[in-house]
């Protein structure tokens, strides 16, 4: 189950990267949203998640962005924001989509002040809210249909998940 989430998350980033304009409001982070939706399928193994979240941030680098470790570092901060986030609250769809705009919010912000550092631009609050809001609504409509999917799919097959 986790597997498929991901890899339908991670080749759905792509395909739709492919065919969106990089100007559109609906830029996809299917992969960060798997990453909030998996976390309960895990059942408390941090350790074990950690090294997912890891290899998924590294297949993220090669594959999507020519770089290497980058994304790896992000997804693994993100991992452990997933981590202590389901902690504080209970697992349900509506913490989900809060834990799933925490993760945009701060990826956009690591990877926009990135830009700003290392590729010499200037840095506009306009330009990063505008990065933020077009990643919030197609995400936020996809945790939901993946939260409601997963859920179905655990329950008909019996599949635990921690609370």
């Amino acid at each position: 189950m986790i597997v498929v989430l991901s890899v339908i998350s991670f080749l759905l980033d792509g395909i739709l990267l492919r065919f969106l304009s990089p100007n559109t409001i609906f830029l996809p982070l299917f992969t960060i949203v798997s990453l909030v939706i998996i976390y309960p399928y895990f059942n408390d193994d941090n350790y074990r998640y950690f090294k997912y979240t890891a290899i998924l941030g590294l297949l993220y680098d090669i594959v999507y962005f020519n770089t290497i470790f980058f994304n790896t570092f992000i997804f693994m901060f993100l991992g452990f924001a997933v981590i202590f986030f389901s902690y504080l609250l209970s697992n349900n769809l509506y913490v989900d989509t809060l834990i799933t705009v925490i993760c945009i919010v701060l990826y956009r912000i690591i990877n926009y002040i990135f830009v700003v550092l290392f590729r010499n631009v200037d840095f506009s609050f306009l330009s990063l809210f505008k990065s933020i809001y077009s990643s919030l609504i197609i995400n936020i409509l996809y945790c939901i249909v993946l939260y409601l999917i997963s859920e179905f799919y655990s329950r008909k097959h019996k599949i635990l998940r921690s609370k």
